[in-house]
């Protein structure tokens, strides 16, 4: 929800990217680019992930002209796919602001349940904003992959 106001520069990319590599090498998170005709046009992240209690959270950015492709929903599904099958994880969450209408409609399509709202929970430019949290597990993921 805040990338745009954390990664502001070459600086801010680095150290951003910094802490994706450092948490990958600790197993508690993973970053991918979205490449669309060979330009990174966005990303899919488990912003964080704990294997011991089998949680992740997955998120996204994309860019305006990336939109309306469905790269985001495979991108996070392959991402989802991953974490269930190789690394056992049970419960993946989307975690998003209310207003947020692709977004949502991201989670809608992975199959994801809505299980609540945050109200106010998340500061965002001065304003205070409602959060969904969505959330899929891993047999109810399973299981829309077998009926495809």
């Amino acid at each position: 929800m805040g990338l745009a106001d954390v990664v502001t520069d070459l600086p801010s990319s680095r150290a951003f990217l910094q802490r994706y590599a450092d948490a990958t090498a600790a197993d508690t998170a993973r970053i991918h680019g979205i490449w669309l005709d060979g330009t990174l046009s966005g990303g899919v992240m488990l912003r964080t992930m704990n294997v011991e209690q089998g949680e992740a959270e997955v998120g996204c950015w994309l860019e305006p002209a990336a939109a309306g492709k469905g790269l985001v929903t495979r991108a996070a599904g392959i991402l989802i796919d991953w974490a269930v099958d190789e690394r056992g994880i049970h419960r993946v969450e989307w975690v998003v602001a209310s207003g947020n209408a692709a977004s949502i409609a991201v989670a809608r399509r992975l199959g994801m349940t809505k299980e609540g709202v945050l109200r106010e929970s998340y500061k965002h430019r001065g304003e205070r904003l409602d959060v969904e949290i969505w959330s899929v597990l891993a047999p109810e993921w399973r299981k829309a992959r077998e009926n495809g």
